[in-house]
């Protein structure tokens, strides 16, 4: 492909980062590997995607109803706080995201913002990528893990308006709270702690499933051994960022390329 695509034209990506940090590092490698396997081995440094990588932690979680449901107590705070870093980002990127499950509950939000401040800059949603994602492979089911507020899919998950098409099982209060407080430990501890990875290795082994939605920026680092089909919406949206930034409106890459 790297004879293919249009250096000239090539868009410049964004990502707030932040909530959190290593979700943010995460995501910018996806992308910058999913960039080398498709332009194939020749390309080189000039090839690599123009990529910016804001971590604001004044966005940083964990989040819940606390700041994130409108009347809230942190919600002025934390909305405010997205605009800021939106507004900075949209300076030095075509397209930008946020490397956050969670806060996509203010995905309206932050479109309006867009608009009524006429900012140039398109946003890219990490739950509209994975909802292109079981349309074109057929999914039908899927157990959607992360923060409390995410796998509350029946009102409060910003992955809630996915029910429509996909049925999304409703967890047990425990499974769901044991979710929270892995995803909690994970950034106090670390990915690579033994007591995390074992505590989290037990939550997924915990319920039956056949397609997983790691819905918590945190969760696709953990290294773990299932026969659960496991989907990285950081992955679906490191590609989608990937096609735009070369010019797919579609935010598609080519296959068979």
């Amino acid at each position: 492909m790297l004879g293919r695509v249009q250096h000239a034209s090539r868009k410049r990506i964004g990502v707030i980062g932040g909530s959190g940090p290593d979700a943010g590092i995460d995501l910018v490698q996806k992308v910058i590997r999913a960039n080398r396997a498709f332009l194939g081995p020749k390309a080189g440094d000039k090839d690599a995607p123009i990529i910016t990588l804001m971590n604001i932690p004044k966005v940083g979680g964990p989040h819940g109803a606390w700041d994130l449901i409108k009347g809230s107590e942190g919600y002025d705070s934390l909305l405010n706080g997205l605009k800021e870093a939106t507004r900075s980002i949209a300076t030095v990127s075509d397209y930008f995201c946020i490397a956050c499950n969670t806060l996509h509950k203010n995905q309206s939000e932050i479109e309006k913002f867009l608009a009524e401040e006429k900012i140039d800059c398109k946003f890219v949603s990490i739950v509209d990528s994975v909802s292109q994602h079981c349309e074109k492979n057929k999914i039908t089911s899927l157990v959607v893990m992360g923060s409390k507020m995410t796998t509350d899919v029946k009102e409060t998950s910003p992955y809630a308006p996915l029910s429509k098409s996909v049925e999304l099982p409703v967890l047990s209060e425990e499974l769901r709270d044991r979710q929270q407080k892995a995803l909690e430990m994970i950034k106090a501890k670390g990915a690579e702690n033994k007591e995390v990875q074992e505590y989290f290795q037990a939550t997924l082994d915990s319920f039956d499933a056949t397609n997983v939605l790691l819905g918590c920026t945190e969760f696709p680092l953990m290294k773990v051994k299932t026969e659960k089909v496991l989907i990285d919406p950081t992955q679906l949206l490191a590609d989608r960022l990937l096609a735009l930034s070369w010019g797919y409106s579609d935010g598609n890459l080519p296959e068979n390329c």
